[in-house]
């Protein structure tokens, strides 16, 4: 594989499925090698499987990004194959619908972990040896409930504001060092994350007007590949069938993984 990205090195979080792995394809599909990463290793081998039977590079490390030691282990491995990482994508990410009354802790400890504090670790990980070389993209995969608050999204809403929040305050010591920072905030996308928190039914028909993963793969290709003068900090997204609101049918549940 050649194109765009040629020679580049990426890391991928959440890459198992959904926009993760749709990521990871596009940015080997122009070239980068991709580091993939999630907690399944088997998710991420067939993944692998395709990037390389096309003819790209791929590397699979199984991990929780949440836990210091794993992001440790991730950025040994990648150096290891690679030698340096040009291209973060912290896209981890996981969601539960409810109300303060009825989430629990337990809730908030896996949502604002999975969300938020993987985001900081392995952007803490990766974020110096960019600015070291002076060159560099992070790319945080967010939410429209990053921009706004939304109903029965307390804790999710929470994590994905930190991570908006993060990436602004962190594009004050990137960008003196031509390191890039993007956020990237879908609306409704037709990945799983519905499905596993109960949002959501197999075969709506409302889905199909939803965002695809590979939508959202095209706006991280985008952010990765603007010219040296150039770069893209916010790229909002929302399918035809969602209105840019809050009011009654202008929301539809966000995916972000």
């Amino acid at each position: 594989m050649a194109g765009r990205l040629d020679g580049k090195v990426a890391v991928v979080t959440g890459a198992g499925k959904g926009i993760g792995r749709a990521a990871a394809l596009a940015l080997a599909g122009e070239g980068a090698a991709v580091v993939v990463t999630s907690r399944t290793e088997s998710d991420l081998q067939a993944l692998a499987q395709v990037i390389e039977m096309a003819g790209g590079r791929a590397l699979v490390v199984a991990a929780d990004v949440s836990r210091e030691r794993d992001v440790e282990r991730l950025k040994a491995a990648a150096h290891a194959a690679f030698g340096r990482v040009d291209i973060l994508v912290n896209n981890a990410g996981v969601g539960k619908n409810g109300t303060v009354l009825t989430l629990t802790i337990e809730d908030f400890d896996w949502i604002m972990n999975t969300n938020f504090r993987s985001t900081f670790l392995c952007t803490k990980a990766f974020m110096p040896e960019m600015i070291e070389r002076e060159a560099g993209n992070i790319i945080f995969v967010g939410s429209v409930a990053g921009m706004m608050g939304l109903p029965n999204e307390p804790i999710y809403c929470a994590s994905k504001h930190a991570q908006k929040g993060f990436a602004e305050s962190i594009d004050y010591e990137c960008r003196p060092h031509n390191v890039k920072v993007s956020y990237i905030a879908p609306g409704g996308t037709n990945t799983n994350y519905g499905f596993y928190n109960g949002t959501r039914t197999p075969g709506d028909a409302m889905l199909e007007g939803f965002l695809t993963a590979e939508d959202v793969a095209d706006a991280v290709i985008f952010a990765a590949t603007q010219g040296p003068k150039s770069r893209v900090f916010l790229i909002g997204m929302r399918p035809m069938n969602e209105g840019l609101g809050t009011g009654s049918g202008d929301h539809f549940p966000s995916a972000t993984s």
